[in-house]
């Protein structure tokens, strides 16, 4: 009788540990990194840095961590299946239609912290990932290293939501980022 509660005992401990624990591991810290971000000073500039302007919908994300043999973090960002319902511009070698679906790599990435609780979000200059559902404008170019994949150019100076209302014109928000919505929309008439 005594085994039989010490043993009802200990395994409400362990289930109460284990539950606490996952409750912990499903926590997400979020850290800011900085970065030498580059500004542009006119929508022009913006666009001379791209070559590709669409608008469209994210569809699914995958984290992309890649580590070396000794835990060290060797890139990170988060891969984003966009699909485009308009094409704006386009230098790039690749035709593109609405329909297509491209990758899109946002400065945002997770890591898991191992044997320590939770996970930890890295963020990019304050970067917001983009919400699903919700329809963008992207200014975008080819990623150095991967060529199936495109880069925001400018990051948050190049992705802006189609979901909400901004002020008219290029105006400059907190931390020094020009805000170029507006004038994309109306110099390629965006509905």
């Amino acid at each position: 009788m005594k085994f039989k509660k010490t043993l009802t005992a200990a395994l409400l401990i362990v289930a109460i540990s284990s539950l606490g624990y996952m409750y912990a591991d499903s926590k997400t810290e979020v850290v800011e990194l900085s970065a030498m971000s580059v500004t542009h000073k006119d929508l022009g500039e913006l666009e001379n840095r791209s070559e590709l302007i669409v608008t469209g919908q994210p569809l699914d994300s995958e984290n992309h961590v890649l580590m070396d043999e000794e835990g060290i973090l060797q890139e990170g960002f988060t891969i984003t299946n966009f699909k485009i319902d308009g094409v704006f511009s386009n230098s790039s070698v690749k035709q593109l239609n609405e329909g297509d679906i491209i990758k899109v790599a946002e400065p945002v990435y997770i890591v898991d912290n191992g044997m320590k609780p939770g996970q930890t979000q890295f963020i990019i200059e304050g970067y917001e990932p983009m919400q699903q559902f919700d329809r963008y404008i992207l200014v975008l170019k080819p990623d150095e290293t991967y060529p199936d994949m495109n880069v925001i150019v400018g990051g948050q100076e190049g992705k802006y939501s189609l979901n909400n209302v901004m002020s008219r014109g290029s105006t400059i928000s907190e931390g020094g980022v020009h805000n170029f919505k507006e004038e994309l929309i109306n110099k390629y008439s965006i509905q």
